[in-house]
């Protein structure tokens, strides 16, 4: 949910400079169904609570590391598109986390070893914890909630690009014999 701000208001401002939404659907991606896999897999992940067994949060962990695989590889494969390597960067940060924390994202505070969905509660034990979840939007935010520094990076990327591509010239059509 802290990509759909910046989203919106990236194609709103957009719109208001005089940019075309149809832009982005006549950008050609590269292996366009790969986030759809990785989100895919992210939702099959993130299902289990708090009370799951060690082997289903074992299997959380290898889908949630295998989704950012996908993400990176999407990344990679559109590498020259304008601002996808501040996603990407963002994407690498978060996977690096996650990674050395076992597949799931490090939250400081609360009971230890408590896992919620992607991530899991710390009291300093975490690997690169400084790259975990430890921002927080103010309490007045909708769904106010903890994210990381590769998540803003993440937003800034998505509202960058979603400028850029907006703007693009539109692509000529092939006429006719």
């Amino acid at each position: 949910m802290l990509l759909l701000a910046p989203l919106v208001l990236s194609l709103l401002l957009g719109f208001l400079r005089g940019g075309r939404i149809e832009a982005l659907g006549e950008y050609r991606w590269r292996s366009a169904l790969l986030p759809i896999l990785a989100l895919s897999l992210q939702i099959v992940a993130f299902l289990p609570d708090e009370n799951a067994s060690p082997l289903a949060r074992a299997f959380t962990a290898t889908l949630h590391v295998l989704s950012y695989f996908f993400l990176l590889a999407f990344v990679w494969m559109n590498r020259t598109t304008p601002w996808l390597w501040l996603v990407g960067l963002g994407l690498a940060s978060n996977a690096v986390v996650i990674l050395l924390n076992g597949g799931f994202m490090p939250v400081p505070g609360g009971p230890e070893g408590f896992y919620l969905n992607n991530t899991v509660r710390v009291n300093g034990q975490a690997r690169l914890l400084f790259l975990g979840d430890i921002l927080h939007l103010p309490a007045w935010w909708p769904l106010a909630r903890a994210f990381s520094v590769g998540d803003l990076l993440i937003a800034l990327g998505i509202f960058a690009l979603v400028q850029r591509l907006m703007a693009a010239p539109s692509v000529p059509k092939e006429k006719g014999p």
